[in-house]
């Protein structure tokens, strides 16, 4: 069955919050490169948006793994990218599985 790729937001106990798509994870349904690739932008140019529009935070890469993480500090920043995306994903109707 496909799944069209649609994020949530969560906050963590340090307070900080978090968007992805979380729904199966087991079968990688929140790879950091589905959203710039969705978007047709390059990761470079994903980090500044993600930055300079949306005010993410904390950005982390971890390169043995390729897992790219960032935070909001707050819930309005965080909702407003991950409907941004979401209503994207479902124009294009981008299935990630």
């Amino acid at each position: 069955m496909a799944h069209i790729f649609k994020m949530t937001e969560w906050q963590s106990p340090s307070g900080r919050w978090h968007c992805g798509d979380v729904s199966a994870l087991a079968k990688n349904s929140n790879l950091w490169w589905y959203v710039p690739s969705l978007l047709g932008i390059t990761p470079v140019e994903y980090f500044y948006l993600l930055r300079d529009k949306f005010h993410a935070s904390h950005f982390h890469y971890k390169i043995e793994y390729d897992v790219f993480m960032f935070t909001f500090d707050n819930l309005t920043d965080c909702r407003k990218f991950k409907n941004y995306v979401n209503k994207i994903a479902r124009e294009k109707n981008f299935v990630t599985y």
